[in-house]
């Protein structure tokens, strides 16, 4: 059967960071179009690698950072760095542990950020650290006009440090841009 090294690839891990955000942005759409339509199984499906796909990728650029900071890559590329600061979720610190157990039981889909709380844009870079550093338990998602926004929990020294919310394409979108300035 002609054409399918295409099915080979399943499962496996990622090979390169343009290849993982397409791996997750299509997961994300995938995934919002199933909730939309009820169907859990295939919403399920579609999730079944996202981990692995978002450690990779912040495991990834977060280095990038950290090479440019120490000194490590020469010369200096402020254009990434630049990239790491355009605005890419909304976020709500401080926040309590009662705050994030409440993102956990809106249920399934009904993920948002506290009502009543000073809401501050997140940059590329806090999204990157806070998802990196979330409280895995502590996270939900919501699916409106036909996004998928994750809305995670994130500690700081194990005390409670925000709650974050990002539309998982756009920041895959910004997450490429930021890659290519490498």
């Amino acid at each position: 059967m002609p054409n399918t090294e295409f099915l080979v690839r399943a499962n496996l891990p990622p090979t390169s960071v343009p290849n993982a955000l397409d791996d997750l942005r299509d997961a994300s759409t995938l995934f919002a179009y199933a909730w939309s339509r009820n169907d859990i199984q295939q919403a399920v499906r579609a999730s079944k690698n996202v981990k692995q796909l978002f450690d990779f990728v912040i495991n990834e650029l977060m280095r990038a950072r950290d090479d440019l900071i120490s000194g490590a890559t020469n010369p200096p590329n402020p254009a990434y760095l630049a990239a790491l600061r355009v605005v890419a979720g909304q976020m709500v610190t401080p926040v309590s542990r009662a705050d994030q157990e409440a993102v956990v039981n809106a249920g399934h889909g009904n993920g948002r950020l506290p009502s009543g709380t000073n809401i501050v844009d997140a940059t590329l870079e806090q999204v990157l650290n806070k998802v990196k550093h979330q409280v895995e338990r502590m996270q939900n998602f919501r699916v409106s006009g036909g996004q998928h926004f994750m809305v995670v929990s994130a500690d700081k020294n194990r005390e409670p440090d925000c709650i974050l919310e990002f539309d998982v394409v756009d920041f895959c979108n910004k997450c490429r841009i930021a890659y290519d300035l490498l």
